[in-house]
């Protein structure tokens, strides 16, 4: 044993790939890690080059140079040539630049983000009146045996670093990027907006100018903001930042907001982490589900989180952030105290935000000039009962002032109808939270002619009792019952207004590719997808599992243990997937049987009521059908009255 050669571990040149093009697919992550090398290097100014709103030619170039410090030939070798390189171990000042930055860089492979974007490197570097300037070819690195070095080559541009007039800088760094892989052309407002995402630099500190245009801070215009509108009992405010104290010591500062209307671009919504300056963590909502209340909510929501620590340390033992550097390490046990105090923050601000739209909504119906006139008719006592309706609709989520106006004008001109009152008198009856639900049903389907109402939910009733029949005559989940589903989303939940059956993920504009399930060697392809009208971007995905009620014979189909797991798995299988995507969306479950056999129950309400992510939920037929059928039901009785009577409604309104 002693005379044979040692084992070694040696490494090709498709590394490269793995830790540059796949690590960094975008322009934005390409650009924001030199940015980083810049700030790194103690850069005041840095200036950027790149062509938008134009299809990329063979000599479209982004070019990135800054004002810091510069290499001399020995650094380059030393530093910049070495990948993964542990910067904040090997270098004398440890975490911090030699300008006292607290630094970006940690694991040496930031450089390798211009391969996400170009096929050529040029870099030409300057430093103690020493001009070093290299070449560095993705294609050629790829390609090595784990046995070779790469020839760095001299670049043919050997002219040194300039600012935009031309004067060239005493000492700083020029990277130029050519053979650009991008597949189409860069929008300039989503770039300017992606990048002042990524970035919370003081302009004191640094300059980054991209074609002539300075970046500026994050900012977006918004209805509400916390803190300002509002603060939590016992948080301090400093800036216009709250400042709190986590479980673990560990102090964040954060700001959450609401726009007016919904946020069209993923990339600008929900909340980011940031850490020394730089994003550490892509807007998200703390991996929190909100239900329909809280998911429509998010569609409003933006904010940041600041949070140093994330960043500290100077070994990968103690990196919080994925090696990509803008995803947080959310199952890394350290992170979970900020998660579980965002997803608090997170529903304290849902709930704060919505009282404020409701009141907003409550006063501006209110102050109406048109509010006197439609209730002049009217006793004190009617009035009154009139301004509690209106106080109890305004609550539904995103009633404007105009769609609080519309419901009680809808009541009063239908006062007179006897149905009318009793429904009245019964939603007064409930819970606060169900005639707030009830009003805003009441205001959806009341803004749309009564006749083409009353048709659609007699034909709604009508595929109620078809399903109904299918289930107790033992349908098929494929191709019977799946095609009912398939045809009337709605069945399954009434809120579903767009629910599409078998959508190849490929289809949807997510940036991932659908893979075969290593353990069970299933294709991902197909799933049911819950989502807002487009152009909106979809925010919550539904795996839907149904199971047959009967069996021909008419013996009760129940789940059993392993199918309910198996849910689970499929469940859990499309969430890994969608993790993938740029902006990824909820994911939750819903099985639907007829019943579950004693084994299967418990382990159903156990993921039930134990799970957080992703969701499950788990449904008879029976139940399924009693609650839409139910809903219709008292639907159709208003509509009926109201075509009786002969009344035109008002034509349908748009509303946020």
């Amino acid at each position: 044993m002693a005379d044979e050669e040692s084992l070694k571990l040696r490494f090709g040149g498709s590394l490269v790939e793995q830790l540059g093009a796949q690590l960094y697919p975008s322009a934005t992550a390409t650009v924001a890690e030199l940015i980083s090398n810049a700030w790194d290097a103690d850069a005041k100014n840095v200036w950027i080059t790149i062509p938008f709103g134009e299809s990329w030619q063979p000599g479209s170039e982004i070019i990135v140079c800054d004002d810091g410090h510069g290499m001399t030939r020995a650094d380059a070798q030393r530093t910049y040539l070495i990948v993964g390189r542990k910067r904040r171990i090997e270098e004398p000042t440890g975490d911090e630049s030699a300008g006292g930055r607290k630094v970006h860089g940690r694991k040496g492979i930031g450089k390798l983000a211009a391969f996400g974007t170009a096929g050529i490197l040029e870099c030409s570097t300057l430093k103690e009146g020493e001009l070093t300037a290299f070449k560095l070819d993705y294609d050629a690195i790829r390609k090595l045996n784990p046995d070779e070095d790469y020839e760095v080559e001299e670049a043919e541009d050997q002219s040194p670093p300039a600012d935009p007039d031309g004067n060239e800088l005493t000492s700083g760094t020029r990277i130029r990027l050519t053979k650009l892989l991008l597949k189409r052309a860069l929008s300039e407002t989503q770039f300017m907006r992606s990048m002042a995402r990524r970035f919370a630099l003081a302009q004191t500190e640094m300059r980054v100018f991209i074609n002539a245009t300075e970046l500026s801070r994050f900012d977006v215009p918004v209805q509400f903001r916390f803190p300002g509108d509002e603060v939590p009992d016992g948080v301090a405010v400093e800036d216009g930042w709250a400042v709190e104290t986590l479980e673990d010591g560990k102090e964040v500062r954060w700001w959450i907001g609401f726009t007016e209307k919904p946020i069209e671009e993923d990339y600008l919504k929900g909340v980011s982490i940031l850490a020394r300056g730089k994003l550490a963590q892509r807007p998200f909502s703390f991996e929190r589900s909100q239900g329909t209340t809280g998911q429509l909510g998010q569609e409003y929501l933006v904010g940041e989180v600041q949070a140093n620590w994330i960043d500290e340390g100077v070994d990968i033992e103690d990196d919080l952030i994925q090696s990509n550097r803008d995803q947080l390490q959310l199952e890394d046990k350290r992170t979970q105290p900020l998660i579980d105090w965002g997803q608090r923050r997170l529903e304290w601000a849902l709930r704060r935000r919505n009282a404020l739209r409701a009141q907003q909504a409550l006063d501006g119906f209110e102050t109406s000039p048109d509010l006197d006139a439609l209730l002049e008719p009217f006793t004190k006592g009617e009035r009154t009962r009139y301004l509690s309706i209106a106080r109890t609709a305004s609550k539904f989520p995103e009633m404007t002032s105009d769609d609080v106006f519309t419901v009680v004008r809808q009541v009063v001109n239908a006062s007179d109808e006897v149905q009318v009152r009793e429904m009245m008198e019964r939603i007064e009856e409930e819970p606060e939270p169900v005639q707030e639900k009830v009003w805003g049903l009441i205001h959806q389907f009341g803004l749309i002619d009564a006749r083409k109402n009353l048709s659609i939910i007699e034909g709604r009733l009508k595929a109620i009792s078809s399903l109904k029949d299918s289930i107790d005559k033992g349908a098929r989940e494929v191709p019977e019952l799946h095609k009912m589903v398939k045809d009337d989303p709605w069945l399954l939940d009434p809120r579903w207004h767009l629910l599409g059956d078998e959508i190849p993920l490929d289809e949807l504009n997510i940036d991932f590719t659908p893979e075969t399930d290593d353990e069970t060697g299933r294709r991902l392809d197909y799933l049911f997808v819950l989502a807002p009208k487009p152009p909106a971007p979809t925010d919550e995905v539904v795996v839907v599992e149904i199971k047959r009620g009967y069996t021909p014979d008419g013996r009760e189909r129940r789940a059993d243990v392993d199918e309910v797991n198996a849910f689970h798995q499929y469940v859990l299988a499309v969430q890994e997937h969608y993790a993938k995507s740029t902006d990824k969306p909820i994911v939750r479950g819903l099985m639907i049987a007829q019943g579950y056999t004693k084994q299967a129950d418990p382990v159903r309400k156990s993921y039930e009521e134990q799970m957080k992510s992703p969701r499950l939920e788990f449904k008879t037929w029976d139940r399924v059908i009693r609650e839409t059928e139910k809903l219709h039901t008292g639907w159709l009785a208003v509509s009926e009255e109201r075509v009786a009577a002969g009344e035109e409604v008002d034509p349908v309104v748009e509303t946020d």
